[in-house]
């Protein structure tokens, strides 16, 4: 029984088309257009339903183009999180993500990002969302490019299910709008049918196991990065430059600084008291933190420069291999 699902060929997960008013028989294998026209504007000239351009993991620039294997993988590949999905429970629940009016309550602000791994991360202020690009939403695409690629169909699959429980209201459809995170010429009575039919989908074993959890915290994917696997980056750095990273710890020594004033003050009171007079533990647990005091944070600010020192060398050290690689190895897909 199990054997036979596994062979089954994969299909596409809705019928709608939702940037026509065609519809397509699910198992034709029509090869997708390159262009879509706008219906609520047809004097207008066809959209694209791929990106301008993608970069390599090199650096180059190349034309983003649908039989691309490295284009399709650089658009919905969340290698970076299976690497770690161990860990991922304490990254997130696994549960679906948060309607986006949910996410407006607690005042994060939806940030677009083209990173699928990025998509639905998190920090306290800020949600990273990935848009729903336009071959996607295309049945030719996925009979075509994905139906063949079950790592691809489950990473897509996962995706568009995600989008499920984003968008639930049209409130949510209205904030996706505002955000740019659907094609314009998705309306609302097309998106509740979109929906309806991936809900209906029953290849839930087949999507990639990252969407087992829904939002994932970005400070404790950057601790799992940086401890785990060593990565001095961490997942995503909130620094753009040495002075932010600098900033950053400052502001965390200032906070012990504070506290260990705090308790100063009060093994001084407390020293001040008749009961402390002749309490030995008392006064040389308070002569062991007044040292304590003087020598943490000049410690604190030598562990500082210290990481800050190796956060330089690792990045120019990065940069000559970056150099070295980009400008020898012969350039390939052009």
């Amino acid at each position: 029984m199990l054997d036979s699902q596994k062979d089954k060929p994969l299909r596409p997960p809705f019928l709608v088309n939702v940037l026509s008013s065609e519809k397509r028989n699910v198992g034709q294998t029509t090869k997708p257009p390159l262009l879509v026209s706008d219906e609520t504007n047809p004097s207008s000239a066809p959209i694209p339903l791929f990106p301008a351009s993608y970069r390599t993991r090199k650096g180059d620039i190349l034309i983003a183009r649908p039989d691309d294997l490295d284009f399709l993988i650089s658009e919905l590949s969340v290698g970076r999180l299976n690497e770690i999905h161990e860990w991922l429970m304490i990254v997130g629940r696994p549960m679906q993500p948060r309607a986006l009016h949910l996410q407006r309550i607690k005042l994060r602000e939806v940030c677009p990002t083209e990173q699928m791994d990025l998509h639905l991360t998190w920090s306290p202020r800020r949600i990273f969302i990935k848009p729903i690009p336009r071959f996607l939403l295309d049945v030719g695409f996925w009979n075509e490019h994905l139906c063949g690629d079950p790592g691809l169909y489950g990473c897509a699959l996962g995706f568009l299910r995600s989008y499920t429980a984003l968008i639930e209201h049209e409130s949510d459809f209205w904030i996706a709008r505002d955000a740019h995170l659907l094609p314009e010429e998705i309306t609302w009575s097309k998106w509740v049918e979109l929906v309806g039919q991936l809900l209906n989908c029953r290849n839930l074993t087949d999507i990639n196991k990252r969407y087992v959890y829904g939002e994932l915290r970005l400070g404790r994917l950057n601790m799992i990065y940086r401890f785990r696997l060593g990565k001095v980056r961490g997942y995503l750095s909130s620094c753009t430059t040495y002075g932010d990273f600098f900033r950053d710890n400052v502001n965390s020594l200032i906070t012990l600084f504070a506290y260990t004033t705090i308790v100063l003050s009060a093994m001084q009171v407390g020293l001040g008291t008749n009961y402390a007079q002749d309490n030995d533990a008392l006064e040389r647990a308070s002569y062991g933190f007044a040292i304590f005091s003087i020598l943490a944070p000049l410690l604190a600010v030598v562990v500082i420069f210290a990481l800050l020192i190796v956060l330089v060398v690792y990045n120019l050290i990065a940069t000559l291999r970056y150099r070295r690689k980009r400008f020898t190895e012969p350039k390939t897909n052009e």
